[in-house]
């Protein structure tokens, strides 16, 4: 199941963007923020005609904004602001390597700005440098006031990483110095409502949840986190309920519509499922891991070219190093092999997953005893 993320770095694109008149824009929250001096009157039209891209929208938006952006930075390539949207866009389109080094370069320049520091994490998280996404989320951190409504969502975001990584004490160790410093919020209660679910605390995660619900109703990660907790209770009906109702409140709650598909796959009701995560693909169509779910939907149903083809486009245009690619190179190589007879590619494509795919992979020790039995080597 998949919990609730907070894309900090595409809650507000362009946000830091703002040039007008020949000057930039202070821009920023924190410590570090960073005044502008005057620049070209060609550079700041180029930023402008980026941000006017992104505010328009539209299919080629974001390749658009990103050649005016780099035209920008061609006459005066300390336009921070022009640095940082190239990197939403780059993590946009799944580039972290591009999107980590745009960040980079645009704390360069404004040295400790916060926004830059966690879509930076983000980008690592992504990319899976843990120990680089926790430096980023603490040197925000650091340079937040108390007061800041954000650094309780950052603490957030630090302290699911520690639990993703299975250390709880940290995690709580960050939520309790956030509440005490910054007070608590509805993702602060979820965020430890979800340390304690995976402690199998449960008692202790339902009560969180609701003071989540008290603190903020309409928040479907609420109800994302309550039909997780239903699960662990072995409550599948509930669940299911709960998925509904997260993306009821929000229809472009992602994580919800996906963990709802994910019940209709256990339950063998492809064609729902393959309906669910077909939308969430046309709304997101950056998200990998629904896209191999929707291959697991379609052979069920048994059709096998299309999933070939959705696991395919994974392999192609997923992060080199996510674990939805390398579940696309597992799932696409028994597809050739069990169902396809194509044994060939089926052994080529298995050698390739075990070549990738780190050794902690899930379907890493079912692949090489599958390779063993079918001699891909």
């Amino acid at each position: 199941m998949r919990g609730a993320i907070i894309l900090w770095l595409m809650i507000a694109l362009a946000a830091c963007g703002g040039a007008q008149k020949g000057t930039r824009a202070v821009a920023g929250k924190g410590k570090s923020e960073k005044t502008h001096d005057k620049i070209s009157s060609t550079a700041s039209k180029a930023f402008e005609s980026g941000l006017r891209a992104l505010r328009v929208g539209g299919p080629d938006s974001y390749e658009t904004a990103k050649g005016r952006f780099k035209d920008a930075l061609k006459e005066d390539s300390s336009i921070w602001e022009a640095w940082y949207d190239l990197g939403v866009i780059a993590w946009k389109n799944g580039d972290d390597d591009e999107a980590i080094d745009d960040f980079s370069k645009a704390l360069q320049i404004n040295a400790g700005h916060t926004q830059s520091l966690l879509a930076r994490a983000e980008a690592h998280r992504r990319a899976g440098h843990k120990d680089k996404a926790q430096a980023d989320y603490e040197t925000a951190l650091k340079g937040m006031d108390d007061d800041d409504p954000n650094r309780r969502d950052g603490a957030a975001r630090l302290a699911s990483l520690f639990r993703d990584g299975g250390k709880y004490d940290e995690a709580v160790t960050v939520i309790r110095d956030t509440v005490r410093l910054s007070g608590t919020n509805a993702k602060i209660y979820t965020e430890l409502a979800e340390v304690y679910i995976a402690q199998k605390r449960f008692e202790l995660a339902q009560l969180l949840l609701q003071k989540a619900i008290a603190a903020d109703p309409k928040d479907p990660a609420i109800y994302n986190a309550l039909a997780v907790l239903a699960q662990h209770q072995s409550k599948s009906q509930e669940a299911f309920q709960r998925f509904d109702k997260a993306a009821e409140l929000d229809p472009n709650y992602i994580d919800a519509r996906f963990n709802k598909a994910s019940i209709l796959l256990d339950a063998g009701d492809y064609e729902r499922a393959k309906k669910e995560l077909a939308e969430i693909v046309q709304k997101r169509d950056d998200d990998y891991g629904a896209m191999v779910s929707l291959g697991v939907a379609e052979r069920g149903l048994k059709e096998f070219p299309e999933a070939k083809k959705t696991w395919s486009r994974v392999i192609k245009d997923a992060p080199k190093h996510s674990t939805a690619r390398y579940d696309a190179l597992y799932d696409l190589a028994l597809l050739e092999i069990d169902f396809l007879q194509d044994a060939d590619g089926g052994k080529t494509d298995l050698a390739k997953y075990l070549q990738e795919a780190p050794d902690g992979h899930s379907k890493h020790g079912d692949a090489e005893n599958k390779c063993k039995d079918i001699k891909c080597k």
